[in-house]
């Protein structure tokens, strides 16, 4: 586990609170533990904090999202016992949290070297395939070394899922994770939006309602949501940089930008 001098190198050095670097080390913990495990080949790592532990992203995150392939019933096995193996060696603990789509809960993590608690929510997801499948191998600046692959979406995939949370809820970290994915040049796979879409019933992906939605994006949501999950220095310049990633999304989203399509 991390000393506190360790945590306080660690907050200096990523520009980050220190509460924020603790989180982002159980959560690398908590996957390094878990794809150690066979059954780890059922579970595809996706979400924002994919995107930055395994692609480097610039946003920091709270949640671990996985979608999982295979028997509902096998899976609460493996995980009950997985639980039990990092609460006895780790001091964790688990929550289940009541859901209508798949399972989450909330892990806690008691830390020697800090005295509050750290809550990282683990989403597990059964209501879809994984389209594009991919392992990689992580490499953390923490002091944490993985021997396993990864298994994890591919970041077309990771993007067509964050077109459809854009589409159906108003988070400013998706429209942050967006512009983060397109300014890498990963092109949007209009197939794969479209078959993520289906599970709510839309049966087109049409880029001018995506526009349409982010004209209408609140400056202060924005600001507020991604607040904390930046770098301290770059909080203040969160108005000014919605302004720019609003006009970077509306004028590459845009008919005539083929190039950001396929």
């Amino acid at each position: 586990m991390l000393t506190t001098n360790q945590i306080k190198d660690f907050s200096k050095l990523l520009k980050i609170n220190t509460s924020v670097v603790a989180r982002e080390y159980i959560q690398t913990l908590f996957l390094k533990e878990l794809y150690e495990e066979s059954y780890s080949k059922n579970i595809f790592f996706k979400g924002g904090t994919a995107i930055r532990l395994i692609f480097n992203g610039t946003r920091f995150s709270e949640d671990l999202d996985f979608t999982v392939v295979g028997n509902l019933r096998n899976f609460e096995i493996f995980i009950i016992n997985f639980y039990k193996r990092l609460t006895k060696q780790y001091n964790f603990s688990f929550k289940r949290r009541k859901t209508i789509t798949g399972i989450k809960y909330l892990l806690t993590a008691n830390l020697k070297s800090i005295d509050y608690k750290i809550f990282v929510n683990l989403d597990f997801s059964f209501r879809e395939k994984v389209l594009r499948p991919i392992r990689s191998v992580i490499t953390t600046i923490y002091p944490l070394i993985f021997t396993s692959f990864v298994n994890h979406l591919s970041l077309e995939e990771i993007e067509a899922e964050k077109i459809r949370a854009l589409l159906t809820r108003d988070k400013g970290r998706d429209i942050y994770d967006l512009w983060f994915l397109l300014s890498k040049n990963i092109v949007i796979d209009k197939h794969l939006v479209e078959e993520k879409l289906k599970y709510y019933k839309i049966d087109k992906f049409e880029p001018i309602k995506l526009i349409e939605k982010i004209n209408k994006f609140s400056r202060e949501k924005f600001v507020l949501d991604l607040r904390p999950f930046v770098p301290i220095n770059e909080r203040e310049k969160l108005s000014t940089f919605f302004e720019y990633t609003i006009t970077f999304l509306k004028n590459n989203l845009t008919s005539g930008k083929e190039d950001y399509y396929t």
